[in-house]
């Protein structure tokens, strides 16, 4: 009998061997998806999410930059989005990029043009104080001698499609004379070489100093004036 009894030990502890055996394997192994049913009643699906792709760093990965040759020049596409308020340059400055030898900097480039424009609007400035004081010695309309035949200097002005003072754009056919300070309209007649004719004031003009008309290319065209030259006027009517 007591033989019997460690025969018996003997089986149950191989059978306890042999179980955990089983047990430890099945752990080991991956097990499928299964239906579990849920505390509502319903049944639920456990599965393994698959796992992201790996992803490759390197000159050749396509949206992905090389931390050996990105610079503070080349920013990443992210940095850019994330920066607020600031747009990329189109033409970023390479990391690589050396200004010449002897070449002015960015801010003496800026000096000089404002150095430029100060000089330019001086120019102007002089310019137009020539203007007018050479305008505030003019005679008014109304005091000029307008009696009778007078002749003065004039010229031809040729400026076709410009604006003029009285209203319009110079065109090629267009009859007319400029002159400082007749009201606009005012009719005058030219003579010249035997030839007359009575064109309106459309502009103001000429600034040249010793010269009183200046007539459109048609005007003098019409009267055969060579350009520059004495003439004869008289206000018409």
């Amino acid at each position: 009998m007591y033989r019997s009894r460690r025969l018996s030990c003997a089986a149950g502890a191989a059978a306890a061997v042999l179980i955990a055996a089983t047990l430890a394997a099945g752990c080991g192994a991956s097990a499928p998806a299964s239906s579990v049913p849920s505390r509502q009643g319903s049944v639920a699906t456990a599965a393994t999410a698959p796992a992201d792709p790996p992803v490759a760093v390197g000159r050749g990965a396509v949206g992905v930059e090389d931390p050996a040759t990105a610079g503070p020049s080349a920013p990443s596409a992210s940095a850019r989005l994330k920066t607020p308020g600031k747009v990329p340059p189109a033409h970023p400055v390479p990391a690589a990029f050396r200004p010449a030898p002897g070449a002015p900097s960015d801010a003496e480039v800026r000096a000089e043009l404002a150095q430029l424009g100060a000089i330019q609007r001086q120019e102007r400035q002089r310019t137009l104080s020539a203007a007018a004081a050479s305008l505030a010695g003019l005679l008014p309309w109304s005091s000029e001698p307008r009696s009778g035949t007078q002749v003065s200097v004039a010229s031809v002005f040729t400026d076709y499609g410009l604006g003029l003072a009285c209203g319009g754009v110079l065109g090629r056919a267009q009859l007319g004379v400029a002159h400082k300070t007749a009201p606009c309209g005012t009719l005058i007649t030219f003579t010249y070489a035997g030839r007359s004719l009575t064109v309106p004031v459309i502009d103001r003009g000429p600034y040249i100093a010793g010269r009183e008309w200046d007539l459109t290319g048609a005007t003098a065209a019409a009267l055969g004036f060579p350009g520059l030259g004495p003439i004869q006027w008289s206000v018409a009517g």
